[in-house]
C-alpha cells in the first residue's frame, strides 16, 4: 500500500498516475479519463486558476455534481497550495452565501443546474453582482472575498461568469513549467462544513496528510486494489463521498461516476463496467433492490462495499437482503467531518452480529480512541458508554475562523471530543450509539435514543420514530417519542404495551406524539432530522 507522509493531494495522485499513466481513472457519461489525462487536465486548470490570482492559502469553492471536473478542481487547488471548499449540491441561496462568505472563497466553480435546482438563479440571488458586472470589474459587496465565478456553462444573463473552458484555455496558453506544485502536506487541502442542525455550520480544515493517507488506509482495510472498479453514489461534497472517491484514486482503481445517485443508472453502470466496489446509505441500497431494472445477476460482480444505516436507523431485514441478494459482506462506517469518514468500520470477515453495529475496529493502527465520562473526561473501562474521543493523523486542524469552538472540541494533548455517545469493547472495536446531545439521562441512566427508536419501529403499525429528551419535574429527564404511524388507529397504549416486555421501564417514553413527518435539514448525504426542533416542542410538556 502506498502512503504519502510528506505529499499533498496533488502529489499523491500524481505518484499513483506515474505507476501506470494509461490506466482508467474516471469514467463519466461514456467518456474515460486515464490517470495521465486526469493529471494533465489538473495542471491545465491549475495554471488557469493561477491566472485568476489563486495562490497558496486561498480558497476555491466547488459547487458541482459528481463529475470529473470536481476531482480536477480539488487536485488543481492542491497543486496551487489552496484549499477547496466542498459546497453541498443541495444547498439553497442562504446556505451558499453563508458558505462563500464564511470560507473567504476567492473563486467559485459551478454549473448551471443539478437535481432540478437552478444554480445560476440561486447564485444571482446570493451574489447579485454576477448579473450586473463584467468578469474584469467583478467586485461583489455581498461576498467581498469573491474575485471570480467560473461556470461549466456560460450565461448571457450572468455576464460576470467566466467559462470553465476559457479558464482551461488560458492555462494551456501558459508555459507548462510555470506551475511549481505546492509541497506542504499539512496546509489545508479541503474544507468540509458541518451540517449546522443546532448552530451555524462550521468549516473543518482538513490537510492532505489527513485526507490522502486516510483514503489509502480505508482502501486497504476494505481490500480495494488497483484491479477494482467502483461506482460512485455518494456526493463528493460530503466527507464520506470524498473519502470513498479518493480511496479509489489513491489505490489506482477505476471510478465510474454519475452526477447524482439514480438507482436505475447505478444498476446499469455496475452491470456495464463489472463494478466490484459499491458504497452508500441503506436507503440507497433499498432503492436499488426495489428498482424495476434490478436483477441479482446485474450486480453480481460487487464483492465489497460499505452501507450506512445511521440516517434512518439500522434495518436488519435490509441488511440481510443486501447480503443475500447483492452478495457482499455488509460493514457499517463511523465518521464525521472533523476526523474523516470511515474511521471505525466493520471487518468484512467478522460475523454478521458484529457487522450489524455501527462502527468496528479503527481502520489503521495510528488511530487512537477512548471513551470518557462526558463531564469529567476521565477515561471509562471497556463496555461502558460515554463520549468518544479520537486522536491521530486524521483530525481536522480545527474550525475555520472559530477559535472558541476549536478550543472546546480539541484539547492540548491532541484529542478531539466528538460529542458522540459510544462504547468500546475488549477488542478495541468502537460502536456508535447516538449524538451525546441526543442521549438521555433518565433516573441516573445514560440512554441512547436509537435503542428506543428501534424498539418502537419494530411495531408493525409504525413507519418511523424519533426520540428526544424532555425536562421532567420528578425524573429530571424523560423520553418522548415522535411517531409516524403506518396505519390509522395506532395509540400510545399500543406502543406502551409492546415496549413493556422489550426495554427497561425507564426507557419507555413518557409520551408519544403522532406526526405526519419530522422537521429536517439537508446534509451532504441527504436529510437529517432536526432534533432541536423536536426538543423545543416538548420543552414545557411536563411543567405541570
Amino acid at each position: 500500500m502506498l502512503t504519502w507522509p510528506d505529499e499533498t493531494m496533488y502529489e499523491g495522485i500524481a505518484a499513483v498516475a506515474a505507476t501506470d499513466p494509461d490506466r482508467r481513472a474516471v469514467v463519466f457519461e461514456g467518456t474515460t479519463w486515464t490517470y495521465d489525462e486526469l493529471l494533465d487536465e489538473t495542471r491545465t486548470l491549475a495554471r488557469g486558476l493561477a491566472d485568476l490570482g489563486v495562490s497558496e492559502g486561498d480558497v476555491v469553492a466547488v459547487w458541482l455534481g459528481n463529475r470529473p471536473e470536481w476531482i480536477v478542481c480539488q487536485l488543481a487547488a492542491s497543486a496551487l497550495g489552496a484549499a477547496m471548499v466542498a459546497v453541498n449540491t443541495r444547498y439553497r441561496t442562504h446556505e451558499l452565501e453563508y458558505m462563500l462568505a464564511d470560507s473567504g472563497a476567492s473563486v467559485l466553480v459551478t454549473e448551471d443546474e443539478l437535481l432540478d435546482r437552478d444554480y445560476h438563479e440561486m447564485l444571482a440571488t446570493a451574489v447579485p453582482e454576477v448579473a450586473e458586472q463584467s468578469p474584469d470589474e467583478f467586485d461583489p459587496d455581498s461576498v467581498p472575498s469573491l474575485e471570480a465565478v467560473v461556470s461549466l456553462e456560460p450565461s448571457a444573463e450572468l455576464p460576470a461568469l467566466r467559462a470553465y473552458d476559457d479558464v482551461c484555455e488560458a492555462g494551456r496558453a501558459r508555459d507548462r513549467d510555470e506551475l511549481e506544485p505546492a509541497t506542504d502536506p499539512d496546509s489545508p487541502a479541503a474544507i468540509f462544513y458541518t451540517s449546522g442542525t443546532t448552530s451555524d455550520p462550521k468549516g473543518c480544515l482538513q490537510s492532505s496528510r489527513s485526507l490522502l493517507n486516510h483514503s489509502a488506509h480505508v482502501a486497504d482495510h476494505l481490500g480495494v486494489t488497483d484491479e477494482d472498479v467502483a461506482v460512485a453514489t455518494l456526493p463528493f461534497c460530503g466527507i464520506w463521498g470524498y473519502n470513498t472517491l479518493f480511496s479509489v484514486l489513491a489505490t489506482g482503481a477505476t471510478l465510474v461516476t454519475q452526477t447524482h445517485f439514480d438507482p436505475g443508472e447505478t444498476i446499469r453502470l455496475v452491470d456495464e463496467h463489472d463494478a466490484t466496489y459499491l458504497t452508500g446509505l441503506g436507503v440507497m441500497f433499498e432503492r436499488l433492490l426495489e428498482h424495476e431494472t434490478f436483477d441479482p445477476s446485474r450486480v453480481g460482480t460487487i464483492d465489497k462495499g460499505v452501507v450506512g444505516f445511521i440516517s434512518k436507523g439500522f434495518d436488519e431485514d435490509l441488511f440481510e437482503r443486501i447480503e443475500s441478494t447483492v452478495g457482499f459482506p455488509v460493514v457499517q462506517p463511523y465518521g464525521l467531518s472533523e476526523a474523516n469518514s470511515q474511521i471505525f468500520v466493520g471487518d468484512p470477515t467478522d460475523p454478521a452480529a458484529r457487522r450489524k453495529r455501527v462502527g468496528g475496529p479503527p481502520i489503521h493502527p495510528d488511530i487512537e480512541a477512548k471513551i470518557v465520562d462526558p463531564e469529567s473526561r476521565e477515561e471509562l473501562p471497556a463496555g461502558e458508554e460515554g463520549e468518544l474521543a479520537i486522536r491521530g493523523y486524521l483530525l481536522a486542524d480545527g474550525y475555520l475562523g472559530k477559535p472558541d469552538a476549536t478550543a472546546a472540541a480539541f484539547d492540548d494533548s491532541g484529542w478531539f471530543y466528538t460529542g458522540d455517545l459510544a462504547e468500546m469493547d475488549d477488542d478495541g472495536y468502537v460502536y456508535y450509539r447516538s449524538r451525546l446531545d441526543d442521549a438521555l439521562r433518565v433516573r441516573g441512566f445514560l440512554v441512547a435514543p436509537r435503542e428506543i427508536q428501534s424498539a418502537v419501529e419494530d411495531h408493525p403499525d409504525v413507519r418511523s420514530c424519533e426520540v428526544v429528551g424532555a425536562p421532567h419535574p420528578r425524573h429530571g429527564e424523560v423520553a418522548v417519542a415522535f411517531v409516524v404511524p403506518a396505519s390509522d388507529g395506532l395509540t400510545a397504549g399500543d406502543l406502551e404495551d409492546a415496549l413493556d416486555s422489550r426495554v427497561a421501564d425507564y426507557k419507555v417514553p413518557e409520551a408519544f406524539e403522532f406526526v405526519d413527518e419530522f422537521p429536517t435539514t439537508e446534509g451532504p448525504n441527504g436529510e437529517k432530522v432536526q432534533k432541536t426542533v423536536l426538543r423545543e416542542r416538548v420543552a414545557d410538556r411536563f411543567d405541570a
